[in-house]
C-alpha cells in the first residue's frame, strides 16, 4: 500500500508556487497525522476506514494510490487574495473551473477559516492550520488530469472565467508602484506620491507615521514593526508583499 503524488499534480503545485510571490509548497502526500485521519492527502487504498474522501463516484475512479490534494503556504495578503478568488469562482454558477475539485480551505481575513465544499456547493469548515495555508482537494478521478489543474490554476492566478463569466477578484488596493521603498542612513531619502500613498494607508491603520511623501527612518521603522506583526520578512523595505499587506492584512 502507498500514497503517491502524480506528476501532473506536482506540476500544478510548482506552477502555483511560481505564480504567487509568497507561495511555499507545503505538501501533496499527507504525513502521519493525515494518515490517521484520512482525506484527500491520502490515497484511496491507504484510507483508515470509510472516509468521506472515497465515497463519491468520482472518488472511486483513478489510480487507487493517488493523493488528490495540495497545500500551499502564503503570507497574509496572498492567503486573502487566493482564498477570495477561489470563493468567488465557487459561488459563480457561470464559472465551471472548480467542478474538478471537492473542496478548498483558506482565510480571507487572517482570523477565520473560509471553506467551501465545491461538490455540494455549500460552506465547509476545517481547522486553524488553514489560516496559514490554502488547501485544495481534487476529485480523485482528476488527480492526473492536466486540464483540471490548468482550470484551477487559472482561478488561483486571477484569470477571468471562460465564456464571459464573472472575473475573479483582483487586488482591491492600489497597484504596487514598481519600486521598493528603502531607507539607508547617509543616503538621500526616497520620496514621491507613492510613498505618501503608503504612509496614508499606514496612518489609517493606526500607525504613528508622518505623511509627507519621504521614506525616512520613521517610515522604515513602521515598516519593520508592521512586517514583524504580519509574519513578513522584516527588512524595513516596502516591496510588493508589504505594500499589499498594508491593504489586505487584518488590522490588529
Amino acid at each position: 500500500m502507498a500514497t503517491i503524488a502524480t506528476t501532473t499534480m506536482q506540476k500544478f503545485a510548482r506552477d502555483w508556487e511560481n505564480a504567487i510571490v509568497s507561495a511555499e509548497f507545503s505538501g501533496i502526500v499527507g504525513d502521519r497525522a493525515h494518515a490517521r485521519s484520512g482525506g484527500y492527502h491520502i490515497s484511496r487504498e491507504d484510507q483508515p476506514g470509510s472516509n468521506y474522501s472515497v465515497q463519491l463516484a468520482e472518488d472511486k475512479l483513478g489510480d487507487s494510490r493517488w493523493a488528490s490534494a495540495v497545500d500551499m503556504s502564503m503570507n497574509a495578503a496572498d492567503m486573502a487574495l487566493v482564498t477570495g478568488r477561489l470563493l468567488a469562482s465557487a459561488k459563480d454558477p457561470a464559472d465551471p473551473r472548480l467542478d474538478f475539485t471537492r473542496e478548498f480551505y483558506g482565510t480571507t481575513n487572517g482570523r477565520d477559516v473560509t471553506g467551501w465544499d465545491t461538490y455540494y456547493n455549500r460552506p465547509s469548515s476545517s481547522d486553524s492550520s488553514h489560516l496559514w495555508h490554502v488547501h485544495v482537494s481534487f476529485l480523485r478521478k482528476h488527480a492526473d488530469n492536466p486540464a483540471a489543474m490548468s482550470a484551477v490554476l487559472s482561478v488561483i492566478t486571477g484569470q477571468p472565467a471562460p465564456g464571459g463569466g464573472t472575473p475573479t477578484p483582483q487586488p482591491g488596493y492600489p497597484a504596487w508602484p514598481g519600486r521598493e521603498f528603502a531607507y539607508t542612513p547617509g543616503r538621500p531619502q526616497m520620496n514621491g506620491g507613492d510613498v505618501r500613498t503608503w504612509q496614508q494607508r499606514m496612518s489609517a491603520r493606526g500607525w504613528s507615521i508622518g505623511v509627507d511623501g519621504w521614506y525616512g527612518p520613521q517610515s522604515a521603522s513602521v515598516a519593520r514593526q508592521f512586517q514583524a506583526e504580519k509574519g513578513l520578512t522584516v527588512d524595513g523595505i516596502v516591496g510588493p508583499q508589504t505594500w499589499a499587506a498594508a491593504w489586505t492584512a487584518p488590522i490588529t
